[in-house]
């Protein structure tokens, strides 16, 4: 009898996918919080601004929380249809992260983003998706 050994340990149930889930949310906002407040001490001209702004504080947030339910849900399908749920994760938020840059240079400059506040964001992607990923598939473990 075989037995294989993974590096990354599929959740038990439910309850620690949540958890890991949770945790990657955290790490996400105080990642967004520490480089919103580089970009606040360095000054860069972001282009917009207001409470509807990427760059607020609700929006950045907000976009943390959505993400960490995505991810919960897309990793949940993927343990359960998937022989290799962290493989098939990691591939399918390569290919959202991708797409998610596209509003980022198409439609943010009509709302009045400069080209700094475009790499700003997507500096802020990658806070976001880097937490989520590394928590969500267990890489990283509390």
């Amino acid at each position: 009898m075989a037995t294989t050994t993974t590096r990354y340990a599929v959740p038990a149930d439910a309850g620690e996918l949540a958890r890991r889930t949770t945790l990657g949310v955290l790490v996400a906002v105080v990642a967004l919080l520490f480089a919103r407040g580089v970009v606040t001490l360095l000054g860069v001209e972001l282009g917009a601004t207001g409470a509807t702004s990427p760059f607020a504080l609700g929006p950045l947030f907000g976009s943390a929380v959505f993400a960490g339910v995505g991810a919960a849900v897309a990793y949940a399908a993927s343990v359960r249809l998937t022989d290799r749920p962290v493989r098939s994760f990691v591939a399918a938020s390569a290919v959202v992260f991708a797409a998610m840059l596209v509003p980022v240079v198409t439609v943010a400059p009509t709302f009045g983003v400069t080209t700094a506040g475009q790499v700003v964001l997507v500096v802020y992607h990658v806070a976001v998706a880097v937490p989520l990923v590394a928590f969500v598939t267990g890489a990283v473990r509390p």
